[in-house]
């Protein structure tokens, strides 16, 4: 599993859905029950400029302010974040993350989970009709099986898991996983 080329697939799948995006749809509850859509953007933006910072001692891009389109700032920031870590160096390099040292691959496979589950939440938000490949969806949940429990219910990361088939597709496994609801998806 090349966690590079599965993070910008990831980035890929969200950016496509962010760019569909309205100005009116940015202002929308989002299943993130603290963010609206804007919000669950802009918590990947600074994602992005955190783990850049972490790894490179870069600052944002320079056309990426908080008063500017959501939507760039993404895709800019995000281009910035894959092209950091496509070297085996930034993927080998010491990177602090939840006060552990990992390396850059295991940070940037943070990074791919968060980016696809959160394209889940914004296109749910939006109403917009959101199936991976099947493929991705198996090896987010894969990264996201191995996260420290304390990350799941109050106070952490995700809500709690919620229960599903055995036989559940890899998208909506991933997505209980996350505390997310897969019926809730646009159909």
């Amino acid at each position: 599993m090349d966690i590079r080329a599965l993070d910008r697939r990831a980035v890929e799948v969200t950016g496509g859905i962010i760019d569909r995006l309205t100005d009116e749809q940015l202002d929308l509850a989002s299943p993130c029950s603290e963010w609206t859509v804007r919000g669950v953007i802009e918590h990947m933006v600074g994602n992005n400029h955190g783990m850049l910072a972490k790894l490179t001692g870069q600052a944002p891009p320079a056309e990426v302010s908080p008063a500017a389109d959501p939507r760039a700032n993404f895709r800019k920031t995000a281009e910035a974040f894959l092209a950091a870590f496509a070297s085996d160096e930034a993927q080998e390099a010491s990177f602090e993350l939840l006060g552990v040292e990992r390396t850059g691959a295991v940070a940037q496979s943070v990074h791919f989970a968060d980016v696809l589950v959160h394209a889940w939440d914004i296109a749910s938000a939006a109403g917009i009709d959101l199936r991976y490949d099947e493929d991705l969806a198996e090896a987010a949940v894969k990264v996201v099986s191995r996260f420290p429990e304390e990350l799941w219910g109050p106070g952490g990361a995700f809500a709690a898991r919620l229960p599903v088939a055995e036989d559940a597709s890899a998208q909506d496994r991933l997505l209980a996983l996350t505390g997310r609801a897969p019926v809730a998806s646009a159909a």
